[in-house]
């Protein structure tokens, strides 16, 4: 088989059904079978950072890896600003690269360039190929690195020559299929951790998009009312990760200080669960949580974990399986009037956020008839003609808080945003859309 046609086998046996791409000359051979493979689409862009946000609507919302193609170099560096939404959303994202023939390597051809050092900096890890027969190994590499929690996109360059170069291939070897293998925490850890959480006066909880990746929310709504504590989700929202229109919802925190919007004072215990909690858009002296609150952090990732703030109890886990077996353990420790002061925060909770609510509605209503037409009246009109099952992405930026607080979201798959380099929304959605249909 020729290198292209060991990609395209590969790729059929990992489910890929859609590449999303911007054609170009150092991909020829791999376009070429690609155009006779029935199984997968190629659905072509006129800007690379098109089929990258696409690929990435695609992947948050199908649960399956998005796969983009592009040129050497400069197709390479259009995908940056897309590339670091999907960084940052944790988005698994196989990213292949046309490069130009390997034995141009000492003569600086017409648009060659090194792209790994382009896209060190937005990839969970990068390669350039330099024998065809590697490619199988590279290809497995890169989708086992692109899918293993913390999720990621991962670049792969080809060389155009090695492409078209023939290989010994066994298929008999995609056969082998990966297994996931969820980290469970540690015992003593854990257990340290549920102590803390059983015995809050006035617990929190901050989540990331570790959470619906690892199809955790339903485990975090159970040991947040069991807890009676609000849950504040990071400014940047990949995807739905807690139901805005649970009573402990409490909002996104803010990326100007870090705070907790709708308490009294600082939480006496922090449940922080994924990466990336703490970022912040100016600097803010430290520490960033008060060293009044205890921190209990869950991540999948070691090198995460207490990175931005220490962490007074650090767990190294799958947040699924952390959050069940921490409610599994606050149940056993709670006394009787533990449960009696969480259900008494639980409802003290639901009425201030019925409160704020109603406050809201108010000022909404008071504006509604400004011009020019304020956000919220906008909002308004937009969810009114909305069906029921509609899927939205976000790309509001300063306005979204009003997106949040008119268009209210309780399922999975019901929201999808990026905040950071502009230019996602108008493609994700195509891709949104395929990953739904």
């Amino acid at each position: 088989m020729t290198g292209a046609e060991v990609v395209c086998r590969i790729l059929e046996e990992e489910g890929v059904e859609y590449i999303f791409g911007v054609p170009g000359s150092t991909e020829v051979p791999l376009l070429d079978v690609i155009a006779r493979t029935p199984g997968i689409k190629f659905i072509g862009a006129v800007h690379e950072a098109v089929s990258v946000a696409m690929a990435d609507g695609y992947a948050r919302a199908s649960g399956k890896p998005g796969v983009v193609m592009v040129h050497t170099a400069p197709g390479t560096a259009n995908t940056i600003g897309n590339l670091y939404n999907a960084y940052n959303a944790g988005t698994p994202i196989v990213l292949l690269a046309g490069q130009q023939d390997s034995r141009f390597q000492f003569s600086e051809p017409y648009l060659d360039a090194d792209p790994l050092p382009m896209v060190s900096r937005f990839t969970k890890d990068r390669w350039c190929v330099s024998h065809a027969a590697d490619i199988p190994k590279a290809l497995d590499r890169a989708f086992r690195e692109a899918t293993t929690p913390p999720m990621g996109p991962v670049f792969l360059a080809i060389p155009r020559d090695l492409q078209a170069e023939a290989v010994d291939f066994d298929p008999a070897l995609l056969r082998r299929k990966r297994e996931s293998t969820p980290v469970r925490p540690d015992r003593e850890s854990l257990l340290r951790a549920a102590e803390l959480l059983a015995g809050a006066e006035q617990p929190a909880i901050v989540a990331g998009h570790q959470v619906p990746d690892a199809d955790a929310v339903p485990e975090l709504v159970a040991l947040a009312e069991m807890l009676g504590a609000p849950v504040f989700t990071t400014a940047q929202l990949p995807r739905m990760i807690f139901p805005s229109t649970h009573p402990l919802y409490y909002s996104r925190v803010p990326p100007i200080g870090f705070s907790l919007p709708g308490l009294d004072g600082p939480a006496d215990v922090l449940l922080a669960l994924g990466s990336g909690l703490f970022k912040q858009l100016f600097y803010v002296p430290p520490p960033l949580v008060p060293p009044s609150t205890k921190l209990v952090h869950v991540d999948v990732d070691p090198r995460e974990v207490g990175r931005d703030s220490p962490a007074d109890v650090p767990l190294v886990a799958d947040p699924k399986i952390a959050l069940a077996e921490l409610a599994a353990e606050v149940g056993r420790l709670q006394s009787p009037d533990q449960r009696t002061k969480s259900r008494e925060r639980f409802e003290r909770l639901k009425s201030a956020r019925e409160q704020v609510k109603a406050a809201r509605e108010e000022d909404f209503r008071k504006e509604r008839d400004a011009v020019p037409v304020p956000p919220s009246r906008a909002m308004r009109e937009i969810g009114a003609a909305l069906p029921k099952d509609a899927v939205i992405v976000d790309e509001a930026v300063m306005l979204t808080s009003y997106v949040e607080c008119v268009l209210e979201f309780s399922s999975p798959g019901s929201y999808f945003s990026a905040h950071a380099s502009l230019g996602w929304g108008l493609a994700a959605p195509l891709g949104v859309a395929l990953g739904t249909s």
